[in-house]
């Protein structure tokens, strides 16, 4: 889960062979990536799995416990 996304499965996911468009996709679905010297991105399969669109919006999880902010 962890891994690097191999380069080519970067170029099969974004359908781009720039580094600028894989970039540019990436960014566009909230996926975290580094570029290294040549510009060219990196990411896990976690980080492609769980975008930080849905890692950090506390809206979207999902939680059992009543809400007690309604007794006064």
């Amino acid at each position: 889960m962890t891994d690097l996304i191999a380069h080519q499965d970067i170029i099969s996911l974004t359908g781009y062979e720039q580094f600028a468009k894989q970039c540019e996709v990436l960014t566009n679905h909230g996926v975290f990536f580094i570029r290294d010297k040549n510009g060219c991105p990196h990411t896990t399969w976690y980080n492609f799995n769980h975008p930080t669109h849905l890692r950090f919006n506390n809206d979207k999880v999902h939680n059992d416990e009543p809400d007690f902010s309604a007794f006064g």
